[in-house]
């Protein structure tokens, strides 16, 4: 079992993409890729571009002492796509968390938090007034994992992908 006292947390830079994009597209694969379902990864695939390069964006990852991606989570700027929230969120006041993973094994041990805290500093020094996410009720932990840090839900849309979408001003 690795210390978690050992874990070292930094934003994502252009050196890290391989290694933050390998880690995504594993715990997507584990988590998503059932009965014939896919994980979209548009984002991942097109990582430094909506996570590192714009100003009000970015990624944080953690890693092991041996460099490994242990966990990952991102902030962008809300873009207003989600047709039950249009307008809702006033653009550049809202940011969004995504890309939130935590290696299997090491999860409940704080690397999550730890990573949110960070996340929460950037948007408070953004100047974005409210945290926008969704979920899914079938993550290990997720749900519970957003609600127990003050998040709480806007719509519960069940259906077969049990998407929950949730809210927390900064």
């Amino acid at each position: 079992m690795m210390e978690t006292s050992n874990i070292l947390i930094r934003k994502v830079d252009n050196n890290d993409i391989a290694s933050v994009q390998n880690f995504l597209l594993g715990q997507l694969q584990d988590l998503f890729c059932k009965d014939g379902q896919s994980a979209v990864t548009d984002d991942v695939l097109g990582l430094a571009k909506l996570y590192i390069e714009p100003v009000r964006n970015q990624m944080w990852a953690a890693f092991s002492p041996d460099g490994t991606v242990v966990g990952t989570i991102a902030i962008s700027e809300y873009n207003d796509r989600i047709t039950v929230f249009k307008g809702r969120y006033p653009a550049g006041t809202t940011a969004e968390v995504g890309r939130c993973y935590i290696d299997k094994t090491l999860r409940r041990q704080g690397i999550g938090s730890s990573l949110l805290t960070i996340a929460e500093a950037f948007c408070r020094e953004q100047g974005y007034r409210m945290i926008y996410l969704h979920t899914h009720h079938f993550l290990p932990g997720g749900f519970h994992f957003w609600q127990s840090r003050g998040f709480v839900i806007t719509l519960d849309e069940g259906g077969s992908y049990e998407l929950v979408h949730m809210e927390k001003p900064v």
